[in-house]
């Protein structure tokens, strides 16, 4: 499955550097707004991002950052990365990005969700998901 996003990507923009969402669907969430405020994640998710990538404290993050504040930590502390075939990834995991109590949409999570081309969904059980549910001019593939 990495390998196919990897290459349907590639296909579209020839670059060295990728970003792609993680978001979390606890059971019975049906709204992006529901999705975007879980604000942790299951010992399931923790192991789907083991497969994906490596924990990084983005403030030492030396490789592609895709976005995200290596600097000051307006975007969360830790972010998960990985490097395949020369090829850099950068995930924004909705969970690891900051969530704000005041804002219902969470818009730090959706500017940088929203702006990725792929987007992978981590289902607890068997909850239905439509990318209608994700508002985004820019997401093609879940």
């Amino acid at each position: 499955a990495y390998n196919c996003l990897i290459h349907f990507y590639k296909r579209h923009v020839l670059v060295n550097n990728y970003k792609f969402g993680v978001i979390y669907q606890r059971v019975n969430q049906t709204s992006e707004e529901a999705m975007l405020s879980n604000q942790s994640h299951s010992p399931a998710m923790d192991r789907f991002l083991d497969i994906l990538g490596h924990r990084v404290t983005l403030t030492s993050h030396k490789g592609y950052r895709g976005g995200l504040d290596t600097q000051f930590g307006q975007t969360g502390q830790y972010s998960v990365y990985t490097e395949h075939m020369g090829k850099e990834v950068m995930y924004h995991v909705a969970t690891l990005l900051p969530f704000s109590e005041t804002e219902p949409q969470q818009l730090q999570r959706k500017r940088h969700i929203g702006n990725d081309i792929v987007s992978l969904v981590f289902q607890e059980a068997s909850t239905p998901f439509s990318p209608d549910m994700v508002t985004s001019h820019f997401l093609h593939a879940y």
